[in-house]
């Protein structure tokens, strides 16, 4: 019965995570989507804001030293991981209101999984870097 229902919960989660992240060139996002996908990512920087210290200190490892790399990484780990965990909560308390403008990200990449490839989150956002005064 407990897989069953953790089984459900998956793909519950799934169904309602999925339409967040879809989009395509052909289309602009709609609005819940965009403040779903805003949720999301809150979601997932507040949870997983954790993986930027084994994350910071591989990096620095390769880059500089082991030794080194052990504590400067996680020194920037950290800092990196509190500066995720703020910007996940904000995302997930004020997902339904449209701000920034368009529901853009506050911290690139959106979440700590993308830092590996550039899928073009900035130039993705910048034409739509308005204020909404100038509306």
């Amino acid at each position: 019965m407990r897989t069953r229902i953790q089984l459900l919960t998956v793909l519950l989660l799934l169904v309602v995570i999925s339409p967040a992240l879809a989009r395509g060139p052909f289309y602009n996002e709609s609005i819940p989507a965009r403040s779903s996908r805003k949720f999301t990512r809150g979601f997932v920087n507040t949870f997983f804001c954790w993986a930027e210290v084994p994350k910071e200190i591989n990096r620095d490892w390769r880059n500089v030293d082991p030794m080194t790399g052990v504590f400067t990484g996680t020194g920037r780990g950290l800092f990196k991981g509190a500066q995720r965990l703020g910007a996940g909560l904000y995302e997930m308390v004020t997902f339904p209101i449209d701000m920034p403008s368009r529901y853009q990200p506050i911290i690139y990449p959106e979440t700590v999984t993308e830092d590996g490839y550039d899928w073009g989150a900035e130039a993705y956002y910048r034409d739509e870097r308005v204020s909404r005064l100038d509306h």
